[in-house]
């Protein structure tokens, strides 16, 4: 098989898959229990806690854990603020972002979608001009799951505090976290969401950070885990898988990324010699390498992705969360894409197991599907 969807999900790292077993195995106690055993997995929840907070630039208590991305993008849209009057987003944000802020808006809140350009990317002129006093929370992606691009969250979370000091800057980093260098304290950053699986990590399981600044509601009450924030006896094995697999990632960021940028010049190059006409979409200098976004004059993304598959070649036609809705990627008609752009249009991502002849093959395939087509229009 040749897995080139890697913004949908990753193969778990050796060092993620060897904490998650090890500690599935011999340390299943339950951290909240008095006892040795318990209070030996309760070492482990803070020694993750503290890996994963060095990562991003943090501190262990501001670190939160949580299943998911989407449920740590839910949390910050439902509890950030018991007097929320505005919040502002994005119109390319992941529907874990743009779900509940419709429903905020629902509530009676004013919600402002910014606007994006054809490299998917927030005015900063547009976003100044949308602050005010009543702003209380303003939520932009860093990395964009279907077109890779970057926002400057550093500028943007410079606008927003400049306006008001008391308003709050979250980013879904989902696509970012173990693949850019992050320090949120750097960066302006009161809210990060990650999820483990994005970064050679296990599924369900995911952080909020949450700035020691902030204030912010509690999400599931019960029995006070995460300091009454978070409750639910905590996935000690996932947790501990996570905070290795982000500190593999980390260590080895720049090694990674170079080989990731090799793979995607390489495909870019292959295609061109196949002569196949492709466009970028999103492609400017803040497009993360591994994430390129093309469309084929021609061809449909959708047949393209399912030629592929019977040959076990894994890409997508947008992200994985929303790849059954008939629904056209909201990102690309955002960037303003065409309706034919979006349909001729495919993922394909990049990871850090990935090779050369994973890429080779995938061409080969898209040449030959390309040939077809364009023998049939004639």
């Amino acid at each position: 098989m040749v897995y080139l969807d890697n913004a949908a999900t990753t193969t778990m790292s050796e060092a993620a898959l060897g904490a998650l077993m090890e500690v599935s195995a011999n340390i299943y106690g339950n951290p909240s229990s008095a006892y040795g055993f318990g209070r030996q997995a309760k070492r482990l929840l803070e020694e993750s806690r503290k890996i994963i907070a060095d990562c991003i630039g943090a501190e262990p208590e501001e670190i939160f854990f949580t299943s998911c991305g989407t449920e740590s993008d839910n949390w910050v849209m439902t509890k950030a603020s018991d007097k929320v009057e505005k919040i502002i987003t994005s119109a390319v944000e992941h529907h874990a972002i743009l779900h509940p802020a419709e429903n905020q808006r629902l509530l009676g809140k004013n919600v402002q979608l910014l606007s994006v350009d054809n490299n998917c990317l927030v005015s900063i002129p547009e976003l100044s001009a949308a602050l005010d006093q009543k702003t209380a929370l303003v939520s932009i992606m860093l990395q964009n799951n279907e077109v890779g691009s970057i926002q400057d969250i550093t500028e943007i979370a410079r606008q927003v505090h400049e306006s008001n000091p008391e308003s709050l800057v979250h980013t879904d980093a989902v696509q970012a976290v173990g693949h850019i260098k992050i320090d949120v304290k750097e960066m302006g950053i009161d809210l990060l969401s990650a999820s483990a699986h994005k970064f050679n990590g296990p599924k369900g399981i995911g952080f909020l950070y949450i700035s020691k600044r902030c204030s912010i509601a509690p999400y599931i009450v019960g029995g006070g885990q995460e300091k009454g924030m978070r409750s639910g006896t905590e996935n000690v094995a996932g947790i501990y898988s996570m905070a290795k697999a982000l500190e593999d990632n980390v260590a080895n960021m720049e090694s990674i990324h170079n080989h990731i940028s090799e793979l995607d010049s390489m495909l870019r190059t292959l295609l061109t010699e196949q002569k196949i006409e492709f466009c970028i979409n999103g492609d400017s200098s803040s497009r993360a390498a591994g994430i390129l976004n093309i469309s084929i004059p021609g061809i449909d993304g959708e047949g393209l992705l399912n030629i592929l598959d019977m040959h076990d070649i894994c890409i997508s036609i947008g992200s994985a969360c929303n790849s059954k809705s008939q629904d056209r990627s909201h990102v690309l008609l955002a960037m303003g894409l065409d309706e034919i752009e979006i349909d001729s249009s495919v993922r394909i991502s990049i990871g850090r197991y990935n090779t050369e002849e994973d890429i080779r093959t995938l061409v080969k395939w898209i040449a030959s599907f390309y040939k077809i087509a364009k023998l049939a229009e004639t």
